[in-house]
This record gives C-alpha cells, sequence and structure tokens, in this order.
C-alpha cells in the first residue's frame, strides 16, 4: 500500500471517528466519506466497502442506535455504496464545484431513498408512520426536512474538510501528490 492511499485510509478513519463527538442529528461525515472513497481509493471493492465498515464499526460503538427495521438499513447502508459507485465517476476529475455539486446530490440522493423507506416500512410493520398514500409519502418527506437541513449542512461541511484537507496535504507532501490512485 502506497502513502497516499494510506493517507486516504488514516482520513476516512479519523472521519468515521468524528461520529462519536456531540453533533447535531444527521450532522455526520458519512456522505463525504462515501464520496471521498470513491473518489480517491482505485480499488473499487475497497472504495464501497470502506465507508461501509467504517459506518458499521462506528454504529457498533454507539450501540446501534436509531436502527429501527432492516429495510431500513438495507437502505441507508445500500446508499451509502451507491454514493461511492457514482462518486467513483463523477469525482474522477475534483474540483471544487464538482465536489461541492456532488456533495449536494448525494445528499438529496440520500434524503429521498431513506425516507421512501422509512415511509414504505409502513407496508410491512403495523402501525404505520405515515398514511400509506400520496398525502402520507409527502407528510413524511416534509417531517424530515429538519433532518435534510443538518445532513446538508454536515455533508458540505465534511466534504469540505475531506477533500480540502487532502488536497492541502497534497500541495505540502509532493509524495501525495506524485504516486497514482
Amino acid at each position: 500500500m502506497n502513502k497516499k492511499q494510506l493517507t486516504i485510509i488514516l482520513i476516512i478513519v479519523i472521519a468515521a471517528l468524528s461520529r462519536l463527538l456531540p453533533h447535531a442529528p444527521n450532522f455526520t461525515p458519512l456522505t463525504a466519506i462515501a464520496l471521498f472513497s470513491g473518489a480517491y481509493i482505485a480499488n473499487r471493492l475497497l472504495a464501497i466497502a470502506l465507508p461501509l465498515l467504517v459506518m458499521l464499526l462506528s454504529d457498533a460503538i454507539m450501540g446501534f442506535n436509531g436502527w429501527a427495521f432492516t429495510e431500513q438499513i438495507v437502505t441507508v447502508y445500500g446508499t451509502y455504496a451507491l454514493i461511492s459507485v457514482v462518486s467513483t465517476w463523477f469525482l474522477s476529475h475534483k474540483s471544487a464545484v464538482r465536489v461541492g455539486s456532488s456533495s449536494l446530490l448525494a445528499s438529496l440522493l440520500f434524503f429521498l431513498t431513506t425516507n421512501l423507506a422509512v415511509w414504505m416500512g409502513g407496508f410491512f410493520h403495523a402501525p404505520a408512520l405515515y398514511p400509506m398514500n400520496l398525502g402520507g409519502i409527502i407528510e413524511c418527506y416534509i417531517a424530515a426536512l429538519p433532518f435534510f437541513g443538518n445532513a446538508l449542512a454536515g455533508d458540505l461541511f465534511y466534504s469540505a474538510v475531506l477533500f480540502g484537507g487532502f488536497y492541502l496535504l497534497s500541495i505540502n507532501i509532493p509524495a501525495l501528490a506524485r504516486e497514482r490512485k
């Protein structure tokens, strides 16, 4: 493993540990980790698995707090895997605009998929949190908007920290900039 890959993995692990610090609901580094991993780790399987692994480990340390139903867990982890996959393509050429727009799109994707899973949970678990109709799904998304604001802020913040921090490191440590992905 080269210095660049080791540095990237270390950054991801440190970012994941920040989940353990007090924070606003949904203000976490997870989306940024998925984007960063997909953008910088050449081994595509590792680029997908590493964010999921650090999330699983941090979830375990936190006692799997907030885990409700299997379909919601699968949706959360599946969405992060999808974000990692998409970022391998979209962030192949990195710029502040691409990182910011990727973070915004990933936040929106996470919001749409996970809240759809919450609403759809009503088909499998009684009592349903929301009515199983168009009004119910709209109500579900509206109820989630405050969490989306925190998630979006966290995603943008941590994306700036991870991508910006690695960029600054690569300027100051030439070996990081020279080594291939």
